[in-house]
């Protein structure tokens, strides 16, 4: 019973603790949230975006290995970049996208993560695409940046040397596959040859229909490396970057936050101006 009183005792004396410090909590909670509100609004505003785009890079190194063929080189260098906004090392930055100073310097942040994709059993595979998010302190920089990027990487020294051999050493492949088909028509269109098939190992049989699956074949595999020859580039945005026009200031995520401090700093206050109150009155 004693116990029950006490409570209620403590919880009416909270009450009204607050009651007569209503004003004075009241006054610095919302002076906290109007200082940064209005704070955010004086202060410049930033555009946030983001792009999806994919790179050739996995394939230039030829990696078949399904853990290793994702896209981290090219978020590591994007993700390099953000570490030059970090040390607002701008002057690296224009060199590195091939942009002026005042451009580089408009940057906020730039960061890159990979996009997976979930099978049934909620295990996340790597997918040849990429996310990147980017923050300007002007929207028209979006753009600026989006090709400053593609410039980034197509003059890249290593990129560039991994890229002609993959497209020499494909254009390889494609004329080879181009004299298989031709010889396979040959000896299609050859009446009681006289040829050793056993000796081609890319035919198993005289039989016309089994030539004629290979020569499809073969058409196909050409078909595909002329398709990454054209497609596969350093850097392919398969969705550019939004052009907004939303201005963001965090003016929520920094008001709720001071508004609590405000909150807290506004009782601390009250407490002391009681026991100072409490402490007069003692003494009177």
């Amino acid at each position: 019973m004693d116990k029950e009183l006490s409570l209620e005792k403590l919880f009416s004396e909270i009450i009204l603790f607050f009651i007569r410090n209503k004003y004075l909590i009241a006054s610095i909670t919302i002076a906290g949230v109007l200082s940064v509100i209005l704070f955010q609004k004086l202060k410049p505003a930033f555009f946030k975006t983001n792009a999806i785009a994919t790179s050739g890079i996995a394939a230039y190194e030829r990696f078949e290995d399904d853990d290793i063929l994702n896209q981290r080189t090219a978020i590591n260098m994007i993700n390099n970049l953000q570490l030059d906004v970090r040390k607002e090392d701008f002057y690296a930055i224009s060199k590195k996208l091939n942009i002026s100073f005042e451009e580089s310097a408009g940057i906020k942040y730039i960061e890159a993560e990979q996009i997976f994709r979930e099978d049934q059993d909620e295990k996340k595979h790597n997918t040849p695409k990429f996310q990147i998010d980017l923050i300007v302190r002007d929207n028209s920089l979006i753009t600026v940046v989006q090709n400053g990027l593609i410039s980034y990487f197509n003059n890249n020294e290593y990129i560039k040397t991994y890229q002609k051999i993959y497209n020499e050493t494909n254009n390889d492949i494609i004329n080879s596959i181009d004299e298989e088909i031709k010889e396979l028509k040959s000896l299609r269109n050859t009446q009681n040859s006289t040829i050793d098939f056993s000796t081609h190992t890319i035919l198993s049989s005289r039989d016309e229909m089994d030539i004629q699956n290979q020569i499809v074949d073969l058409k196909h595999k050409k078909s595909i490396i002329i398709t990454n020859n054209v497609m596969l580039k350093p850097i392919t945005f398969v969705e550019d970057f939004s052009y907004t026009t939303i201005e963001e200031r965090e003016v929520i995520v920094w008001g709720s936050a001071v508004g609590f401090l405000s909150f807290i700093l506004s009782i601390i206050i009250s407490i002391i101006l009681e026991i100072k109150r409490k402490a007069l009155k003692q003494e009177s």
